[in-house]
């Protein structure tokens, strides 16, 4: 192996660039157009531009695509990353055939192990505990079932209702060939079943060209608890203990550590015999993750599926084991044995991974996209922090809401956890809405720090209301804006107030005072219902000490506490990151009042987020019943269905498939039928 391809992006193509270097192996990096100036494609010794999003399937999963980049560049061996092609057996298949080596298990393991169905008839077959469940899609009637339009479909397949029977409510659907959360749903009543299904093998199809379902019974209180294996061409196996992956939202991890607080010493030495048995039964060759679903109560373990591939959370093992997994998939890859015999493989202390995400909790997790105005990822004793950002970047639609990964390891689980929370409250990251403080909200929980959670536990325990905003925050805005030049602007006639106007929620504005007192110092106060046509005074004036600004940051002192904020502006929106780690939003406001835009009409179906035109399931004329589905969209690999609100004609189509739109476009207009 002397030059590797790396078929990815973002933080794994980075990592693995980092791994070949480090064994003097050089590399080359794949990208869209998109991700022209990303990272991963600095950090490379070549680049290769492979195609524009937006024009059907990504470029990513273009396997012609890549291999000609790899013929062009002179690569003579790929690593898929995680996600896109990574456990697709076609792809490993072809990058063998045009003679290249592939740094991953072979295509036929993948194929016995990829799909979750074939998975488990082999783990029944060697003795491992799987959930009762069935396969969705393998007959004509249930096919067409799942292709026909929703109005006309009609009633569930007699075959599909007889084993949604047999295995009983509350059901879980999952995709067949797929991972990460894609094509997966918890059904609870006939009621949502046809349309979690068709939703379903949607997702699945667009994101691993297979529609295929797997429906399984849905244990209630169950922890995702995963075992991860090396495995070599010389017949070695080795565990490297378990991860625990159970707070997860829309079935996608949100934080993983290692140990499991659940798993006792004979559940894991079970569970990892498990692993390590099917994977070598299977002749497994390279890293790989096999999951488990254990009872929270019975501590009874549940075969689930095999991660052919690196996984996201790889780090956790790492920073516990000590040992590089990408160096060791290179390395077996080029044929070298397992040096790291099991009896040297100990799980020393404890780590934990945060998944940090565009996306806003308040809003469901709904997906954000945009300019990163600012990033600053965190430092300190413990801290690993994975990413493939610059320093002023932009989150687009095309891909996972996955932006960085910040690890913490301790000698325990409580110094682990106390060190993730100080390395969140040191990330800085403004310009949109993050997970940033839902993961600190978690982290604090005291059911979390018990170690007392299942796969439900985000959604019983609330997203908490955001943080009210400071007065502090406030005179931020004004110091960083202008304390620089108030002595300047007002040296004859220091006693007149300068004000800022700034918009809070709610359309909301106040006031924020500054009166120049001489040298540094200044009185300033806050009027939060001023009179929209006065300039308003410094209302019971305090004072502050300014003491320093610049481009990013003020720093200022009340009350003998000094206190540094960090600042983004984007336009007229404000970004602020408190000293407590706390990101806070407003915008700069005006003594009259602006107009607004325009509100939709009636039966108009708007964007709630910018994405991705995924289908468009109506045409003009058509006459729509309420709540029938006529667009799907995607962002971030995520789909949402957009339905009629109400009952009419179809008098307007204004987007088309494979179309981006921005948050707030009309695409639909639905009218009052004649």
């Amino acid at each position: 192996m002397q030059k590797l391809l790396i078929a990815n992006r973002g933080e794994i193509a980075c990592r693995i660039a980092r791994a070949a270097k480090s064994l003097g192996i050089a590399t080359v990096a794949v990208h869209s157009d998109v991700d022209a100036r990303s990272p991963h494609v600095r950090l490379c010794d070549e680049a290769v531009c492979i195609g524009a999003e937006g024009k059907g399937r990504s470029p990513y999963l273009n396997i012609a695509g890549l291999l000609h980049a790899a013929a062009q560049t002179g690569a003579d061996a790929i690593h898929p990353g995680y996600g896109f092609l990574a456990e697709r057996a076609e792809f490993a298949q072809a990058v063998v055939d045009a003679g290249l080596i592939w740094v991953g298990p072979a295509a036929s393991v993948m194929d016995r192990l990829g799909r979750k169905d074939g998975a488990k008839v082999l783990a029944r077959t060697l003795g491992v505990p799987v959930v009762p469940g069935f396969e969705l899609g393998a007959s004509d009637d249930v096919t067409a079932w799942l292709q026909a339009d929703a109005s006309t479909a009609g009633a569930l397949p007699a075959s599909l209702q007889k084993s949604v029977a047999e295995v009983g409510f509350p059901l879980l659907i999952k995709a067949v060939a797929g991972g990460g959360g894609r094509g997966m749903r918890v059904v609870r009543e006939d009621a949502t079943l046809a349309e979690s299904l068709r939703l379903a093998a949607r997702e699945a199809q667009e994101a691993f060209g297979d529609g295929t379902l797997l429906i399984e019974r849905y244990i209630e209180r169950g922890r995702h608890v995963e075992i991860q294996i090396l495995a070599d061409a010389h017949g070695h196996v080795v565990h490297l203990g378990e991860r625990d992956c159970s707070v997860q939202r829309r079935h996608q991890k949100l934080l993983e550590e290692s140990p499991s607080p659940a798993v006792t010493p004979d559940v894991r030495a079970a569970m990892a015999q498990a692993a390590v048995h099917l994977a070598s039964a299977v002749g497994y060759v390279s890293a790989g993750t096999v999951e488990f679903l254990l009872d929270d109560q019975t501590l009874q373990f549940y075969f689930l599926e095999v991660n052919t591939r690196i996984q996201v959370e790889h780090p956790v093992s790492e920073l516990v084991t000590g040992l590089d997994l990408v160096v060791w998939q290179l390395q077996i890859a080029r044929g070298q044995a397992l040096t790291v015999p099991q009896s040297d493989i100990v799980q020393r202390g404890h780590a934990i991974e945060a998944r940090l995400c565009a996306e806003d909790p308040a809003q469901n997790f709904a997906p954000q996209t945009g300019a990163i105005l600012r990033w600053l990822p965190p430092e300190g004793d413990g801290v690993r922090v994975d990413h493939g950002l610059n320093a002023q970047d932009a989150v687009s639609v095309h891909y996972d809401a996955m932006i960085a990964k910040i690890l913490a390891w301790g000698p325990d689980r409580a110094t682990a956890i106390a060190r993730l929370v100080r390395a969140l409250k040191q990330t800085q990251i403004l310009g949109l809405r993050t997970n940033l403080p839902h993961l600190l909200q978690v982290l604090q929980e005291t059911d979390f720090q018990s170690g007392h959670f299942t796969t439900r536990y985000i959604e019983s325990h609330p997203v908490a209301a955001e943080p009210v905003l400071p007065d502090e925050a406030l005179l931020a805005v004004a110091l960083w804006q202008y304390a620089a030049g108030l002595a300047k602007r007002f040296r004859n006639n220091s006693a007149r107030p300068d004000v800022t106007v700034l918009q809070l929620a709610g359309e909301k504005l106040v006031h924020v005072g500054l009166r120049h007192t001489g040298g540094r110092f200044f009185q300033w106060g806050i009027v939060h219902t001023p009179d929209p046509l006065l300039a308003a005074p410094v209302p019971t004036p305090t004072q502050v000490e300014w003491i320093a600004t610049d481009s990013a940051s003020v720093t200022f002192a009340t009350h003998d506490q000094r206190q540094t904020w960090r600042l983004a502006a984007d336009g007229k929106h404000l970004w602020l990151h408190s000293p407590q780690g706390v990101v806070f939003t407003v915008d700069e406001g005006s003594l009259l009042p602006e107009p607004k835009p325009p509100e939709a009409a009636a039966g108009s179906v708007v964007a709630q987020i910018a994405a991705v035109v995924s289908q468009v399931h109506v045409a003009l004329g058509d006459v729509v019943a309420v709540d029938q589905p006529l667009v799907t969209l995607e962002s971030m690999k995520m789909l949402t269905i957009l339905k009629a609100p109400q009952a009419g004609v179809v008098r307007a189509i204004l987007a088309a498939a494979g179309e981006s739109v921005a948050a707030g476009a009309v695409l639909v207009e639905v009218g009052d039928p004649e």
